[in-house]
């Protein structure tokens, strides 16, 4: 099933390849470019019009007021089709131009990482596309100001807040995608449910020389048990429960003591790996200066639940992610030898105070 966000993406893949040798080819081939607020309000246009429209005034404004980033530096490259003299950029100058925005970019670029850009750019124009019907939608096409004694809204999209999209669980293949390219990788949860499917991106992160934080519940505390009863749901009737926190805690220190086994000296300094003792607020999955958070819920794991994805560690949600993240890494304690864990998670109980 096709959606918003992928239709859009899929005119885009044909504008970066048209746009500047046969736009003439984009006629008719671009109803969801020509949805958007800003061509409907254009007012009636013929169509080669209205092609001339979305390549020289619609797309140019949005790369204008797209948020600062990596990603967003490299989707600029591959719109700009043509140079600051009005020649026109091949397609493979602008894949070099936008994978040296990129850490590590793939040399595969335009299987790899072009798909995902095209996909992050079309989710972007989509919120952008929201905020001009909002303010089309107000007297004299502003938005309204908030009242004085409120804060003001906060919409999914809106860049100020930070909210990038909102994901139906955690997209690991967007993640080991994201992880690919990453300067830093931090991880917040009880435990990491299915470690294995990223444990072959923390060894390729960790050889290239990415740091890697993992943050995780100490496993023998009263809250690990809370945790492993909230997870069994609510009920009335009294049942044996299951422990899934201490072992999953337990089963994730020993594949990170592999692949610290794995990575050489100076990939094994770059992997740091902290245990809390506190209560459990929400679980972070950060990718520099992106990440995916969720909270616990009664009955289901977090990375099962409803993802939210931000971006900006100044903007609103990125400020409360990146802060809870870094309050809970302050009172966390490190192993300084994972392949000791076993031993150091001993110490570990003295130190919170809490019997193994």
């Amino acid at each position: 099933m096709s959606t918003r966000s992928g239709e859009l993406a899929d005119e885009l893949k044909q504008v970066i390849r048209l746009a500047a040798r046969d736009p003439e080819a984009l006629e008719g081939a671009l109803p969801a470019l020509s949805a958007l607020q800003r061509v409907s309000a254009a007012g009636v246009l013929d169509e080669p019009s209205r092609v001339h429209f979305i390549l020289h005034r619609l797309i140019p404004e949005y790369l204008d007021r797209l948020p600062a980033g990596r990603d967003c530096r490299a989707i600029r490259e591959l719109l700009t089709w043509e140079d600051g003299d009005g020649e026109p950029q091949s397609l493979t100058t602008r894949y070099h131009k936008a994978a040296a925005h990129l850490v590590n970019a793939a040399s595969d670029f335009g299987r790899r990482q072009e798909p995902r850009l095209l996909a992050e750019c079309a989710r972007r124009f989509i919120a952008l596309d929201h905020e001009d019907r909002l303010a089309a939608a107000t007297p004299g096409g502003t938005a309204l100001p908030p009242a004085p004694a409120a804060a003001p809204p906060v919409a999914d999209g809106d860049t100020l807040a930070g909210i990038v999209q909102v994901h139906r669980n955690l997209d690991y293949h967007l993640l080991v995608d994201l992880m690919a390219e990453a300067e830093e990788i931090v991880i917040l949860n009880t435990w990491i449910p299915e470690l294995n499917i990223l444990d072959d991106a923390l060894v390729d992160a960790l050889a290239r020389g990415t740091y890697v934080s993992i943050l995780m519940l100490y496993p023998d505390s009263q809250i690990a048990q809370l945790r492993s009863q909230a997870l069994q749901g609510a009920t009335t009737q009294a049942r044996p429960r299951e422990d899934r926190v201490r072992p999953g805690v337990r089963h994730c220190l020993e594949v990170l003591a592999a692949i610290a086994r794995t990575v050489d000296d100076d990939g094994r300094r770059h992997l740091r790996v902290r245990l809390y003792h506190s209560l459990p607020s929400i679980s972070v999955y950060g990718v520099d200066d992106r990440a995916f958070f969720s909270v616990f819920l009664h009955g289901q794991l977090a990375v099962k639940s409803p993802q939210i994805e931000v971006e900006g560690q100044d903007s609103l949600m990125g400020r409360l992610v990146f802060r809870e993240l870094e309050t809970l890494w302050e009172t966390g304690q490190e192993f300084e030898d994972l392949e000791q864990w076993e031993t150091e998670l001993e110490e570990m109980g003295r130190r919170f105070g809490a019997a193994s």
